[in-house]
């Protein structure tokens, strides 16, 4: 576990022009501040619910010119799905990208998540509200959820899921020794120990972006006025 001691670039810095879609350009197909499944925090838009992946999803590795072509899909959110995961940071980075977004970077997540250890604040039971190992690392979860049938594991402004369920890949802003980008990831799973379940906890950033795992994308935008 890797805590982010400086994140370069404020909320907002993918954002677009009023009139474009995301980081395309292309015309938008929605009215208000925000697209379809996505709820505005601060100055920003996100995705209610970890994405669905539609397409081809290409190559893993993209290499340090991403996003290639080799990824097509679009990143939606979807209610009652099983997310999609499997894929590396650059496929949630580009299929975001596909959908008119940006994947969200870390300061948007923990903004949206709260200020708090959890998105309301306190400490509830977590087995009984996310999906996620309980603090003595029982657990009921034996696998992915579908997205929102968890109604308790919400922000106040309808996100769902950023706990547990799966793994989400985030955007650091950042570039490795490399010179490839820095990817991270937030929120913890099903699978993973309690403590990674927090919204102020740092990002991990132990995998390099053409790794596939049980981590699914969260998209974002900035809001239009």
């Amino acid at each position: 576990m890797f805590t982010l001691l400086l994140l370069h670039a404020c909320v907002g810095a993918h954002g677009t022009d009023p009139d474009s879609a995301g980081d395309t350009g292309e015309e938008t197909t929605w009215t208000g501040p925000c697209p379809p499944g996505a709820v505005q925090v601060d100055s920003f838009c996100i995705d209610a619910w970890e994405a669905t992946l539609t397409g081809d999803t290409g190559e893993a590795d993209q290499g340090d010119t991403w996003p290639e072509t080799t990824t097509s899909a679009v990143a939606e959110p979807e209610e009652g799905v099983l997310p999609t995961v499997l894929l590396s940071w650059y496929q949630a980075s580009a299929a975001c990208s596909n959908a008119g977004k940006h994947l969200c970077t870390v300061l948007e997540w923990q903004t949206a998540c709260g200020t708090g250890p959890l998105p309301w604040g306190e400490e509830p039971p977590a087995e009984e509200v996310c999906a996620i190992p309980a603090q003595d690392l029982t657990s009921e979860w034996t696998a992915l959820q579908p997205t929102g049938s968890l109604p308790d594991c919400r922000s106040p402004e309808g996100v769902f899921d950023q706990i547990g369920n799966a793994w989400e890949w985030v955007d650091p802003e950042a570039t490795g020794a490399d010179g490839l980008p820095q990817a991270a990831k937030m929120g913890g799973a099903y699978y993973a120990g309690p403590g990674n379940g927090n919204c102020v906890v740092g990002p991990f950033l132990d995998h390099p972006p053409s790794f596939s795992g049980t981590i699914a994308a969260r998209c974002c935008v900035e809001a239009r006025p």
